[in-house]
């Protein structure tokens, strides 16, 4: 068997997942195929680690602390083991896609293959959502306020508009990379064509957290093509602000744009917000923490899908302050300074590839996940599943091409031996 064969099934996690839960009425095919992938990928890694070839650099003790300390939490609450176990199963279960990458990716232009596999993926996905809104799609009521114009929002084959945008903000500059890497007329075409597909599709989301995501990351990414492109870059964006803000509210699709945009700065959002909305989530996850400051209420025991079955607590609407009441300042810790290594990671393959074709595949890695850090601050995106598997498997692999010399026994880069 073929590792590769896997990681490619991996990558279609959302289309096959939805599949089989949608189509094939028996249940426990759909709950376990990811994890039998997994664990097949997971015989290959340590067929792959146990040759010794290869040193995971700096993550891998912030990784072995955060699970050592999640196995710690969970035999804290002995009373509600059974949360605990499925609590820690949420957090972990789709981490070791990180050791799964890391150990299995062969080359960067393996790794163009997969982002190739993995953006087309995503441009299937978009399109769903963008015919959705086109078609009229009748959505849950609870994801549109009563005093916005937009109606209709793209969800897809995926859990909400939410997860939609974070996914589009993902695979939106690795689409863009591939288009300014592209050689021939087709090429540019194909990926620039996608590019803008998703585009719209993270529009009719109306994701807001997802908008601002993106934004932020196409400034910050553009400093290291060059001042004119950030300098540029910065200008459309307040030119595109202050367009957006004088245009009508009656503008089709801007206009719903705007409206979305102007809502969340109104008094009476943030007045709900604060009664019952992300700023009261936010506000209780802050003070259960309060009560355990290092350690938290222990995992599933709050904000998310283990905690809501279990003890019928409400989503918190942001993983990071989900994890700070689950597994208290330690864990949250931890778990940024994983994220951020991975960040890190890609800005530092971007810079060694600086001369190279694979610049803007670096640049477009890094700026996907710096945006799903940066949404993971307002929304759950980590409590689904494929969202998870995606960042640490990807994640893993830059952090190989990274830290590696793949031309000298995969050896780490500076090394002498």
């Amino acid at each position: 068997m073929n590792p590769t064969n896997w990681i490619y099934l991996l990558l279609t996690y959302p289309i096959i997942d939805y599949a089989l839960r949608k189509f094939i009425p028996i249940g426990i095919i759909g709950s376990l195929w990811d994890k039998i992938v997994l664990t097949v990928l997971l015989l290959f890694t340590f067929a792959a680690y146990a040759k010794g070839n290869r040193s995971m650099p700096g993550i891998k003790h912030a990784f072995l602390a955060f699970l050592v300390f999640g196995l710690g939490l969970m035999f804290m609450d002995m009373t509600n083991f059974d949360a605990s176990v499925e609590g820690f199963r949420a957090i972990f279960q789709y981490m070791v896609a990180l050791l799964i990458g890391f150990y299995l990716i062969e080359s960067k232009e393996q790794m163009q293959s997969f982002l190739k596999a993995f953006t087309l993926v995503g441009l299937f996905v978009a399109f769903i959502g963008v015919m959705q809104v086109v078609l009229g799609v009748e959505v849950n009521s609870s994801w549109t306020g009563e005093n916005e114009s937009m109606k209709r929002r793209a969800f897809s084959i995926v859990t909400s508009p939410n997860v939609l945008g974070s996914y589009m903000i993902f695979t939106i500059p690795i689409a863009i990379s591939l288009f300014l890497q592209g050689i021939t007329k087709k090429q540019k075409l194909l990926w620039g064509l996608t590019s803008l597909i998703m585009l719209v599709c993270l529009i009719a989301t109306g994701s807001r957290g997802a908008w601002f995501a993106l934004l932020a990351v196409l400034v910050i990414g553009s400093i290291f093509v060059n001042r004119k492109v950030f300098l540029s870059i910065v200008a459309v964006a307040i030119i595109g602000g202050v367009v957006l803000l004088a245009v009508p509210e009656t503008t089709p699709v801007i206009g719903k744009v705007q409206n979305r945009i102007t809502t969340l700065f109104t008094e009476d959002y943030w007045e709900k917000s604060s009664q019952s909305g992300r700023v009261a989530r936010w506000t209780n996850a802050y003070h259960r923490m309060r009560l355990e400051p290092l350690f938290g209420a222990g995992p599933g025991h709050w904000g998310g899908a283990v905690a809501s079955r279990y003890f019928g607590t409400i989503y918190t609407d942001s993983y990071m302050f989900k994890t700070l009441a689950e597994t208290g300042i330690i864990g949250l810790t931890l778990m940024v300074t994983m994220m951020l290594a991975i960040v890190k990671y890609a800005a530092q393959a971007t810079l060694r590839w600086k001369n190279s074709p694979y610049f803007y595949t670096g640049l477009g890695l890094f700026c996907g996940f710096l945006a799903v850090f940066f949404h993971n601050l307002v929304e759950n995106i980590f409590e689904v599943p494929f969202m998870s598997t995606f960042f640490w498997l990807l994640g893993g692999m830059v952090a190989a091409l990274a830290t590696l010399d793949f031309r000298y026994a995969n050896r780490k880069i500076g090394s002498r031996s």
